[in-house]
């Protein structure tokens, strides 16, 4: 089902926008590509939207079989929203555009909200597209009040929200600045004051491709 707006074509892509490519579409997908989320965790993750805005997307998702209603499982057992699997399609694709975002070189422009786990999916994706082999394991990040985990698994790797549902090999605490100088490659974890439990050579190694993109040289 497309959306009130069309771009009348007969054409993949335009027919793929007349889904995606209103505003906030994209970014709820975002969201739910780290796993379940209620209406008000999307709501505090698209500081914005508005609620009636917010459930008009769901609802087109949801037509178009992109989004599905979940329970969260115990204890919380509550209403929530997941990808479909017509949704997890779109997962690489998310990926590709958020690389090619870093290419336009705006991604340090003053003003614009961060979030650890969003610089999280970045690395992931750089990651998952590097010709390295990240070692296996269970990571767990705490950046602030932000808490996600990443698995390596095979080949495989999957980024989630929240507390890990498994005891983590390592486990990394620190602020918002100490990530982001982690992330970009420009201080180890301890350098940059972060407190590292457990498998520490482990960490290391999977930094040297779970990082974010290179920007671009000024010309």
């Amino acid at each position: 089902m497309t959306s009130s707006r069309t771009y009348g074509q007969r054409c993949g892509l335009a027919l793929s926008l007349d889904l995606l490519g209103e505003r906030w579409t994209l970014l709820i997908v975002r969201e739910l590509a780290r796993g379940p989320k209620r209406f008000r965790d999307l709501l505090d993750g698209l500081e914005g939207i508005g609620t009636n805005l917010l459930s008009a997307r769901l609802k087109s998702l949801e037509e178009a079989g992109v989004v599905e209603k979940v329970t969260l499982p115990a204890p919380a057992e509550v209403p929530a929203y997941d990808l479909g699997p017509r949704g997890r399609t779109l997962e690489p694709i998310l990926e590709d555009l958020a690389l090619w975002g870093f290419e336009t070189g705006e991604i340090e422009a003053k003003g614009l909200r961060t979030r650890a786990v969003w610089a999280a999916m970045s690395m992931r994706a750089q990651m998952v597209r590097s010709d390295s082999n990240p070692p296996d394991g269970n990571y767990a990040f705490e950046v602030g009040d932000e808490m996600f985990w990443l698995m390596v698994k095979d080949g495989e790797s999957k980024l989630r929200d929240g507390a890990p549902p498994f005891e983590a090999d390592v486990s990394v605490t620190m602020n918002g600045q100490a990530f982001f100088a982690v992330a970009s490659g420009a201080a180890a974890p301890v350098e940059a004051g972060a407190a590292v439990e457990g498998d520490g050579p482990l960490l290391e190694e999977l930094l040297e491709s779970f990082q974010l993109p290179a920007l671009p040289s000024a010309s």
